[in-house]
């Protein structure tokens, strides 16, 4: 059901429409980002773009809503900015599932080289240690057998 054009809500709507395709714009540009580290394979630190990735989802969670419960009324809208709006939201969920992928490739990464790390400290010849009062290690201990060290 589409509500009738008046001058007043016309502009208002495409306005709306506008600062929902600048979010999704902002929203790709993040993810962009992410995805682009993700691929380096290096470890990376992805708290700021997953703090800066979730307010904006927020915020288009928020403005999806408007429109599915009527309050943006898309049918008041310019044919161009709804066009722009879809092919925006198709580009996300390709993104996105280009980021989901990504991201689970860099967790199972992370888990090698955790893996990989304690089973090189597992193997590690465990060594005792006694350490002197100039808190160097003493080396005596294995050579020095049944000394008394009272």
């Amino acid at each position: 059901m589409s509500l009738p054009q008046t001058a007043a809500t016309r502009p208002d709507t495409d306005a709306k429409m506008v600062r929902i395709i600048a979010l999704l714009d902002e929203l790709l540009t993040v993810i962009a980002s992410e995805n682009s580290l993700l691929s380096s394979g290096m470890p990376a630190s992805l708290a700021q773009s997953v703090e800066r990735k979730t307010a904006l989802a927020n915020e288009l969670d928020g403005w999806m809503g408007a429109i599915r419960s009527g309050e943006v009324a898309m049918g008041a809208s310019d044919p161009a900015n709804i066009a722009t709006l879809v092919s925006r939201l198709q580009t996300l969920k390709t993104m996105m599932g280009e980021n989901t992928s990504r991201i689970r490739m860099a967790m199972g990464a992370t888990r090698r080289r955790i893996d990989g790390i304690m089973r090189a400290l597992r193997d590690e010849p465990r060594q005792a240690g006694i350490y002197g009062a100039d808190a160097l290690r003493q080396r005596r201990l294995a050579e020095s057998a049944g000394k008394n060290w009272a």
